[in-house]
Order: structure tokens, then C-alpha cells, then sequence
């Protein structure tokens, strides 16, 4: 009876163990108050954009090829750009291994790119 039940617990730690993540946070302040806070987390492939706060309302997404840098051009063009509310996430499977992401408060994304 033990055997099965040792197993099972076996095959669950090991399945925890096996689950990747990746977590970025980016938080920007005025004053001592949140203009931006994001977090970011991939989570065997999916990833979830998390807007914890944001001045104009919105957490402003732009995601980008593996290949290309959030401060430079890019021949590719962006793989995704959407906005998430306040207290919102969006989850998106399916991203590129590697991804770069840039928050910003506005529309008008604040990476270096041109």
C-alpha cells in the first residue's frame, strides 16, 4: 500500500521540479508612488503580464523577437504590442523561448528602439 502512494508523491515532486519559470519585474516610482509596476512571469511557455500599477491606467506591452534588443532597431518587426489595465493579466502562450519585453505607462512605449 505504501509502494503506490510513494510512487504518486514521486511522480508529483518530480513534475514540480521540472516546471520552468522566469520572472521579470519592472517598477518605476515618483515621489515614492508607483508610475509603473509589471511583472512578467513565463511559466512552462506561458507567459503572464501582470500590470500591479500603472499612472495612466495601463500597463503598455511591446514584445519582442529573441534577436532584437528592447534599446536598439530591429529588422524584425514586434511579435506582440497590447495594453493590459490595472489589476489585470494576460496570459499568452505560444511566445518564442527567450522573448525580450518592454513596459511603459503610455502608449508611446519608452524602449530605446527606432
Amino acid at each position: 500500500m505504501r509502494t503506490p502512494a510513494l510512487a504518486a508523491a514521486s511522480l508529483l515532486f518530480l513534475a514540480a521540479c521540472q516546471q520552468s519559470s522566469n520572472t521579470s519585474v519592472t517598477r518605476v516610482s515618483a515621489n515614492g508612488v508607483d508610475t509603473l509596476y509589471s511583472r512578467t512571469t513565463v511559466v512552462d511557455g506561458v507567459a503572464r503580464f501582470e500590470c500591479i500599477a500603472s499612472r495612466s491606467g495601463q500597463c503598455h506591452y511591446l514584445v519582442l523577437d529573441p534577436r532584437c534588443s528592447v534599446d536598439a532597431a530591429c529588422a524584425q518587426p514586434p511579435l506582440q504590442q497590447f495594453a493590459v489595465a490595472v489589476g489585470q493579466t494576460r496570459a499568452m502562450p505560444g511566445l518564442p523561448a527567450g522573448f525580450k519585453q518592454c513596459a511603459s505607462d503610455i502608449h508611446k512605449e519608452r524602449c530605446h528602439r527606432d
